[in-house]
């Protein structure tokens, strides 16, 4: 029988706490759980890959900047940039590499739609640029990465980041 707390509807943008993977690493010494909204948000993506969302991720001390997307999309775009990175010329040999990439995209589809029962452990950017930490005082510049992949429990925060430099238009405060 279901307690309260897992009678609300399933899915990726439910306020329930997931229950599995976050879970177990929590009561590790040094492993916080996940962030659940980022797991939901990331559901969210990997269930509708024509969706995007600009982040930048606070990874151990520096930050993420690029595109979520799902984990299809991240694994089509890494399969046709496979071959081009190892260099292969010979057509039978780049298909190969090429397939042996995309397989992995097929994961993605293959989800459950109800992830609460097995949140995903990584996040998927593409166009990013990675920023590293300010030591002693020197700024190094950020570096441009096409495709970046990390682990969820890694990232120790987010926030949306914005298209546009524009001013708020006239909005206030409201959130």
């Amino acid at each position: 029988m279901k307690d309260s707390m897992h009678a609300a509807a399933p899915g990726p943008l439910n306020d329930e706490v997931h229950h599995g993977a976050s879970d177990a690493l929590a009561g590790k010494p040094g492993c916080a759980p996940a962030d659940w909204f980022l797991q939901s948000l990331i559901s969210l993506i990997n269930h509708r890959p024509h969706l995007r969302l600009d982040v930048v991720l606070h990874v151990g001390g520096m930050a993420v900047s690029g595109t979520m997307v799902a984990g299809t999309a991240y694994f089509e775009r890494f399969a046709r940039a496979f071959p081009d990175a190892l260099d292969l010329v010979d057509q039978a040999q780049r298909q190969t590499a090429h397939d042996s990439i995309a397989m992995h995209a097929a994961r993605y589809g293959l989800r459950n739609a109800d992830d609460s029962v097995d949140p995903p452990d990584y996040v998927h950017l593409i166009d990013a640029q990675v920023i590293p930490p300010v030591s002693e005082g020197t700024v190094d510049a950020p570096v441009g990465v096409p495709l970046w992949r990390g682990r969820v429990h890694a990232v120790d925060g987010f926030q949306l980041r914005c298209r546009s430099a524009a001013p708020d238009s006239g909005r206030g405060n409201d959130p």
